[in-house]
């Protein structure tokens, strides 16, 4: 693997050595620019963050310490290596919390340079195995087994978890039982009804006394198993492909019964059991989940200390198809990309699924869910709703006769909600620029100002202020700067008496000396030479 590197140092002669004498490519590094001051090495980084920068510690304008310190902060990934001299070796030992890797001893000859690269070479390949090698992930994902089998089963309960995602995890967590052709869930509360031994602070206990004997006997016949999340107990129930879907349906009901009676008899206290109706696919269980919580709503009416399945019950309930959180995404993130292709083909194949399913009545009411969804997120975000409101409007949804007119009300919907929201990012992207713009015309003389001063200033991130200003304006927030800055010097060099270090204050510049090597580096002119050449 190649990693990129910038290398600074203010003799030009030691940068111009060693960029020549090292090869970079033979070591694993690409020499991305060599640097003369700090200033220098902010900037590039800004544009093109390296993976290392070897820097002398004792440069002018900003110094290698200082680096070090902007790097970790707004850059931590960036590996650092000094370059210091006998005299300041005590000083570069204050920065061992900076991300340093080396400290090089000067003169730095290239072998011992060369060597000190081989060597961070090694560093860098080690850390990116630890970090991204895939083998190495798939191990500690399994050694977590027990934790990422219990946030997998939570998710298939709580959200619309996609069959391919599902599937490939159940695999790889080794749960035999979800990787069948059926599927169902069960809510195990506790009644109320308990011993003496049992008050209304053992109620966490309690759970997950049922939790363990529910685990326990599920996974012992082979057909689900139990999630304990802190204030109830699940039971996600799987058929494998081999079992025939009585046989499985009789384990279940043995299972469940088994349960309930264990926690009976040893626990001393009752539960009741809410039962979903079976499902066919992984995105549809936490379908089932909500049918077993409204089966345990029965359970006062038909008693306690019971499994209550759903379909006795509520045995003219069906399963309808749900605009999941998966579906809502996949919506939203259209409108939010601001891709109107992309979108219609979502809506397209978010009705072509329902109209499978589902009579006119019921696709009227789905697509209610949808504009409500879309409106909600709306809000959310602050925009203006009054519009999308008209758009959706029930009675226009109700009115539809057809799949292709509710098509259309959906889309107007949706295609509003996008144009809503790409003028918002705009206008919020351009409001923050021109307010950004404003605060460093009324900085420009403070040598303090920075990204960080101006991302503070509008209750930015730093890192989303730079993308943002970069994106609006056409260049980074430093070469902005610096082009203000040094127009602003022309403009008083030209049309004032004001002296150098005078200019250099009024325009942000606390070291003359900087100021001059800014200026002549800009514009190919020292600031005397172009009073002079005025005259």
């Amino acid at each position: 693997m190649m990693y990129k590197l910038i290398f600074a140092d203010d003799e030009a002669p030691v940068r111009r050595n060693i960029a020549k004498l090292i090869p970079w490519n033979k070591f694993g590094f690409e020499l991305i620019g060599c640097c003369a001051n700090g200033h220098e090495v902010l900037d590039l980084v800004e544009k093109d963050p390296p993976d290392l920068l070897i820097t002398d510690i004792n440069m002018p304008f900003v110094s290698g310490i200082d680096v070090a310190h902007e790097l970790r902060r707004d850059f931590p990934t960036v590996k650092v290596i000094f370059l210091t001299g006998y005299n300041d070796f005590n000083y570069a030992q204050q920065a061992i919390d900076l991300n340093v890797l080396k400290y090089v001893l000067k003169p730095v000859s290239a072998q011992n340079l060369s060597e000190c690269l081989q060597e961070v070479k090694r560093m860098l390949d080690a850390e990116y195995q630890r970090n991204y090698d895939r083998t190495r992930l798939e191990d500690f994902y399994r050694q977590n087994e027990s934790i990422m089998q219990m946030v997998l089963l939570s998710a298939l309960v709580t959200t619309g978890i996609s069959n391919a995602e599902a599937k490939k995890k159940a695999e790889l967590l080794g749960l035999h039982y979800l990787m069948g052709d059926l599927f169902q869930v069960a809510v195990l509360t506790e009644d109320g009804i308990r011993s003496e031994q049992w008050t209304d602070d053992s109620v966490d206990l309690m759970n997950f006394a049922v939790y363990n004997i529910a685990k326990e006997i599920l996974e012992r016949e082979s057909v689900g198993s139990a999630i304990f999340n802190g204030s109830g107990v699940t039971a996600i129930l799987g058929k494998d492909a081999e079992t025939e879907i009585e046989e499985w349906q009789e384990k279940v009901a043995y299972a469940l019964q088994e349960i309930r009676e264990a926690i009976e008899k040893h626990m001393k206290f009752t539960i009741t059991i809410g039962v979903g109706n079976i499902c066919k696919e992984y995105s549809s269980v936490h379908v089932s989940y909500d049918e077993a919580i409204s089966a345990l709503g029965y359970r006062w009416a038909v008693g306690t200390n019971k499994v209550i399945f759903i379909t006795d019950v509520e045995p003219q309930r069906h399963t309808t198809l749900v605009f999941d959180k998966e579906k809502e995404q996949q919506l939203l993130d259209c409108m939010k990309t601001n891709n109107p292709k992309k979108l219609e083909i979502t809506v397209d194949n978010l009705l072509l699924e329902a109209a499978k399913f589902m009579s006119i009545e019921s696709l009227r009411a789905y697509i209610s869910t949808i504009i409500f969804c879309v409106v909600r997120e709306a809000d959310n975000i602050r925009l203006d709703t009054k519009q999308l409101l008209e758009l959706g409007d029930i009675r226009k949804v109700l009115e539809c006769d057809n799949v292709e007119e509710m098509r259309k009300v959906l889309l107007n919907v949706c295609i509003c909600m996008m144009k809503c929201i790409s003028q918002n990012r705009k206008n919020g992207c351009s409001a923050a620029v021109i307010k950004a713009i404003q605060f460093i015309h009324e900085q420009l003389a403070n040598d303090a100002l920075s990204v960080d001063m101006a991302a503070k200033h509008l209750h930015m991130s730093s890192s989303y202020f730079r993308a943002v200003f970069k994106k609006e304006v056409g260049v980074t927030f430093g070469n902005y700067l610096t082009e203000l800055r040094m127009e602003k010097a022309k403009d008083l060099i030209c049309t004032t008496a004001m002296k150098n270090y005078e200019i250099s204050e009024a325009v942000g510049y606390a070291d003359p000396h900087y100021f001059s090597y800014c200026f002549k580096k800009h514009f190919k002119i020292a600031p005397n030479e172009m009073r002079e050449s005025l005259y």
